[in-house]
């Protein structure tokens, strides 16, 4: 039989616990005896993956196959929506801060996290899953390097944790260990604010003059510390340093960075990523003074 002919039979055949396996088995099959597969059938295979984990109760391997849909089919708002649906949570934290760290820093991490506790600030800590994890209870380790080059899909990872497991109508502050917390009340004024604007705001980065070896000596892999960065700059984005994202903003980096993996591809400026995914989604920055309007400043 031909892949269309294959594929077809495949995708028209019911999902019960019956054809379950069938169906998982016979998509690997069709992988590996056919090279070229046009996506209008490779979105519709994942999809029906998708289908069969659902009914079988496997929440992690469903999303990661209706994920694979969507980055194969993108503009396919049928797909989007389902997402949408199965990860769709209201939570009674309204706002919450997101310090991404790394195990090297795990000590500035852990400082910051005191300042927060003792302003009764709602926080999370976030490492990447190839060092031991950070010795924390709110810490949490995603799927994403450790490493410096990581910063953006360990950024990414985060933000889509947040939307999948807490809730779709919560803002997050992302904030560099290295902050310091000044004035708490100041802070909660702030985050209630930029909840009801549903902003994207933090302090105004580098624009035309961006320094593109900023990462030199920095990451991991030395490749990397002496190639050049190569993508353009859209517009000024909010520093890494600190940032927010309401509710709205963070769904649409949420579902861009799903929907266009590329966007990955040759970046290693977490702050930069966030930026220009919002440029598509039509959401303007809103720039700050300076990191003490978060009630912030900034540490070594």
């Amino acid at each position: 039989m031909t892949f269309n002919q294959r594929a077809t039979t495949l995708l028209q055949l019911p999902v019960s616990p019956l054809t379950w396996d069938g169906i998982l088995k016979e998509c690997q099959r069709l992988e590996e005896d056919f090279l070229q597969i046009p996506s209008g059938y490779k979105w519709a295979l994942d999809y029906k993956c998708f289908q069969v984990e659902q009914a079988r109760g496997n929440t992690a391997a469903s999303l990661a196959y209706l994920k694979t849909a969507i980055a194969t089919m993108p503009y396919n708002s049928d797909i989007i929506g389902d997402y949408k649906g199965v990860v769709k949570k209201e939570s009674g934290v309204k706002n919450m801060v997101m310090i991404v760290a790394s195990k090297k820093t795990e000590a500035k991490a852990l400082r910051l996290a005191a300042q927060f506790d003792n302003a009764n600030v709602e926080y999370m800590i976030v490492s990447g899953a190839d060092a031991p994890s950070i010795k924390h209870v709110r810490a949490l380790q995603v799927d994403a390097s450790d490493a410096y080059e990581g910063l953006p899909k360990k950024v990414a990872a985060a933000l889509t944790w947040v939307y999948e497991n807490i809730g779709g109508n919560v803002g997050v502050l992302k904030v560099e260990d290295r902050m310091i917390l000044r004035e708490p009340e100041k802070l909660r004024q702030s985050l209630s604010a930029l909840a009801q604007e549903n902003a994207y705001a933090g302090v105004r980065s580098a624009n035309l003059d961006h320094d593109r070896c900023l990462h030199w000596g920095q990451c991991k892999d030395p490749l990397l510390n002496r190639r050049v960065y190569g993508k353009p700059v859209l517009r000024p984005w909010a520093n890494g340093s600190a940032y927010y994202l309401g509710a709205g903003p963070l769904e649409k980096v949420v579902l861009a960075l799903i929907r266009f993996p590329g966007l990955f591809d040759g970046e290693y400026y977490e702050d930069k990523l966030i930026g220009d995914a919002l440029v598509f989604e039509a959401v303007e920055p809103k720039f700050l003074n300076s990191y003490a309007d978060f009630g912030l400043a900034e540490g070594i």
